[in-house]
């Protein structure tokens, strides 16, 4: 850590003291890949677990504080409660622990995979169900979206996929026939006609998903990438590609959620699909996560067997 690193971390600690009391950082939960702009510390207080997050990006705080003051309540007890907020540089929250392992590394079986899927889709459509906005994208601290954010689902999500077309093209990471296929995925877009904006989190997934020492779902945590969406954004982002290679999981998500997908939220779930795997290649190719950049192209190669 830089000095000036250190100085920042010294300085959030010493807020901490002022609006927690006395603790003690009992771990170190960071993630250190690309994308996560922020750090993570484990406190121990005199009466519970905590965690403080630090973020670089002002953006993400807005998202995550949005999250944890309007949306966390649809999970009920399953999702950590704001605790403390610094709307100053550095940008900081402290938020309460829910008690759990993440389901990513717990080393469960087939049969509790599913339930726990099972009982992400339950939660997932409470924070679907929980409102609705009047236009899309990423939102400040009071909800608000930025000037330029579309209340048109066509028009939304055809400008974020166009965009990552034209990126991944002008660079030459995609081949001609990849490129075909992800142009097979945009020309479904029209399906999104009459979505309305909702809460989604954005990276809703095992990673982020907690279960007791049980194997039971217990929660979800992480929101800094939440903001007002298309409720398929919630069904595609799986690192795992769990889409592909455990079909079985996905299903068990949409019974938990109540429904299975429409022929329309189908096409819907190819574009996601699509534009997951494409951001894939660009987010591994500029992060140098070369095996995730190599997964997004054999996502596309199963893609072009269903959209062409």
């Amino acid at each position: 850590m830089t000095e000036s690193g250190r100085a920042k971390s010294d300085y959030v600690l010493d807020w901490c003291r002022r609006v927690l009391g006395p603790f003690s950082v009992v771990g170190d939960h960071s993630r250190t890949h690309g994308g996560h702009d922020s750090s993570t510390r484990r406190l121990q207080t005199s009466t519970c677990y905590c965690y403080l997050k630090v973020h670089q990006n002002p953006s993400c705080w807005s998202h995550e504080v949005h999250a944890y003051e309007h949306w966390v309540d649809a999970f009920g007890e399953a999702a950590p409660r704001l605790l403390a907020v610094r709307d100053a540089e550095p940008l900081a929250l402290v938020i309460s622990e829910v008690p759990g392992r993440p389901a990513e590394s717990a080393g469960l079986e087939p049969s509790e995979e599913r339930k726990v899927w099972r009982s992400a889709g339950e939660a997932l459509a409470s924070l679907h169900e929980w409102e609705t906005h009047a236009c899309f994208g990423p939102c400040s601290r009071d909800g608000t979206c930025a000037q330029a954010s579309a209340g048109n689902a066509v028009e939304y999500v055809s400008a974020r996929f166009g965009n990552e077309i034209e990126r991944a093209t002008r660079a030459g990471h995609v081949t001609e026939e990849e490129l075909a296929t992800v142009e097979a995925a945009f020309d479904l877009i029209s399906a999104f006609q009459g979505e309305n904006p909702v809460p989604c989190h954005r990276d809703y997934g095992p990673a982020n998903w907690l279960v007791s020492a049980t194997g039971a779902w217990a929660g979800v945590v992480d929101f800094e990438f939440a903001h007002w969406d298309v409720r398929v954004a919630d069904f595609s982002r799986y690192p795992d590609w769990t889409w592909i290679n455990r079909p079985d999981l996905v299903g068990a998500l949409f019974e938990g959620y109540g429904r299975c997908p429409s022929a329309r939220e189908e096409q819907q779930m190819m574009v996601a699909r699509a534009e997951y795997a494409l951001g894939a290649i660009l987010w591994g190719h500029d992060n140098s996560f070369h095996g995730f950049e190599r997964e997004g192209h054999e996502s596309l190669v199963h893609l072009a067997s269903v959209l062409r």
